[in-house]
């Protein structure tokens, strides 16, 4: 019998999730109020993932979303 190695990488699948001040840090704010603010306004998604009652939002999402403005900045010019 061979071994043939996954060409998936494991980790690709599992999505990140990230606390409200990670998030935030990550697009370059101090603070996690425009996270909420991104929340609250359904900008983005919050998630509870198990056995924690905080919430979080998808990285995955995040990263669109701030690409998503990047690009639309660059098209309106």
């Amino acid at each position: 019998m061979h071994y043939i190695p996954s060409t998936k990488n494991k980790t690709s699948d599992k999505e990140k999730f990230l606390n409200f001040s990670d998030a935030a840090s990550l697009i370059g704010y101090r603070s996690y109020t425009k996270i909420s603010e991104f929340v609250r306004s359904g900008v983005l998604s919050s998630y509870t993932i198990p056995l924690s009652t905080r919430k979080r939002v998808k990285k995955s999402e995040l990263v669109e979303l701030v690409f998503n403005s990047s690009t639309s900045k660059f098209s309106a010019e």
